[in-house]
């Protein structure tokens, strides 16, 4: 499979296209793994919301959330937007689906994929993969491989897999996708404390560097999942200058609510990059 080094797919979350040689390639199918918790589902919906913001069409597919689930996580995110882009159409809450095994893959689930993919490089969500893949052997590989080589063709897609609560990420259901997935990241909660209990690696990233380690990340409201620790990471950004962004948008310090205002001055002070486009984007959502 070849990739365009030059076309790049933003993730949306802050700070981690830094540590993906610049974000995800397009049309590819990226897996995001980790427990209950860990923020799998707010990752989904932070990919397809910066999409949305550029223009772009969503589609979010879930087993254990409807459309009203995901408004209701959005709202406790202060991504209140989301609401607007579900009624508007660009964003598409795809849960009626009654798992049974794997064969669904190739039935309701892709035809519902498809028909409503109509847009160039739609970004996709499918949180959680899970269900469909409960019973997997790898004798069903190239069932996983054909569905995953479906979506490639319509967009680009991010698919989050539930770990196992014993750790073992040696099943089938673990190894098959992560194996077939052009990118896997694996989140995890250590509960060390807030400073480190949350931490991210990147297992591979197919045709592209990728940072090395593992980051700490926190999920903040209005914001989302922000990782930490780029010190390494040469960075061509000019960060932003909170004064000048209001400015620029004509609001001032008085407009923003005060608990998002906390953690934006706090971020500007740490050594976590924030271009201005990144910060008009947070700003336009809470004001």
């Amino acid at each position: 499979m070849k990739f365009n080094n030059t076309k790049r797919v933003k993730t949306g979350i802050f700070g981690l296209d830094e540590l993906l040689g610049g974000g995800y390639h397009r049309n590819t199918v990226n897996i995001v793994l980790g427990s209950a918790g860990v923020g799998k589902t707010i990752f989904a919906l932070q990919f397809l919301l910066k999409g949305l913001e550029s223009g772009e069409k969503g589609i979010f597919v879930s087993f254990d959330m409807d459309e009203k689930s995901v408004v209701e996580l959005a709202l406790s995110m202060g991504w209140d937007d989301v609401k607007n882009y579900i009624d508007d159409g660009d964003l598409l809450v795809g849960s009626n689906f009654h798992v049974e095994d794997i064969s669904y893959l190739n039935s309701n689930l892709l035809d519902f994929i498809l028909s409503n993919a109509s847009e160039d490089n739609v970004r996709i969500v499918i949180d959680s993969f899970t269900p469909l893949i409960a019973s997997l052997s790898f004798e069903m590989r190239k069932d996983v491989n054909w569905f995953f080589s479906k979506l490639r063709e319509v967009g680009t897609s991010v698919v989050t897999i539930e770990e196992p609560l014993d750790g073992n990420l040696n099943n089938p259901s673990i190894t098959v996708p992560v194996f077939l997935g052009d990118s896997v990241i694996h989140l995890k909660n250590l509960g060390y404390g807030e400073a480190f209990n949350r931490t991210l690696r990147i297992i591979k990233h197919r045709g592209s560097w990728h940072a090395e380690g593992v980051f700490p990340y926190r999920i903040l409201r209005g914001l989302g999942i922000v990782v930490e620790g780029l010190e390494y990471v040469t960075r061509a950004r000019v960060r932003a200058s909170l004064e000048e962004v209001l400015k620029s948008l004509n609001v001032s310090l008085k407009d923003i609510p005060p608990n998002i205002l906390k953690k934006l001055q706090k971020l500007m002070e740490e050594d976590i990059p924030i271009s201005e486009e990144e910060l008009i984007r947070i700003l336009r959502r809470v004001i």
